[in-house]
């Protein structure tokens, strides 16, 4: 479960980057995620036990505060210039960078308090 949320804040996070600086053409970096398949064979997962499937729904209830957070301070930011780039023109692609970040962030967090 590591890899999985480790792997979705890394995309989430150059998405995110690649947004603000480029705009809607930086959105092509969340293709990226499309490799989690690929990393996820390499790694050869264990199927998760019971502990670890109820960690991921604990994880899926504390992102969903901050992503409402997150999708707040996009709709704040909207009027704010980054790089010549509309905040509010790249709504869609900033909204699903942060969704991968923060959902991956909390759930390497909420994995290493246990382990």
């Amino acid at each position: 479960m590591r890899v999985r949320f480790g792997f979705e804040s890394l995309v989430g996070l150059i998405g995110l980057i690649a947004v603000l600086l480029f705009g809607d053409v930086g959105g092509v970096s969340l293709v990226l995620f499309v490799l989690f398949p690929v990393i996820v064979r390499l790694k050869k997962a264990h199927k998760p036990d019971e502990r670890e499937l109820l960690l991921f729904y604990q994880t899926s209830n504390f992102t969903l505060i901050l992503i409402f957070m997150a999708l707040v301070l996009i709709y704040v930011a909207s009027g704010v210039r980054i790089n010549g780039n509309m905040v509010g023109d790249s709504w869609y692609l900033l909204s699903i960078s942060s969704i991968l970040f923060i959902h991956g962030l909390i759930g390497l967090v909420v994995f290493k308090k246990v382990s």
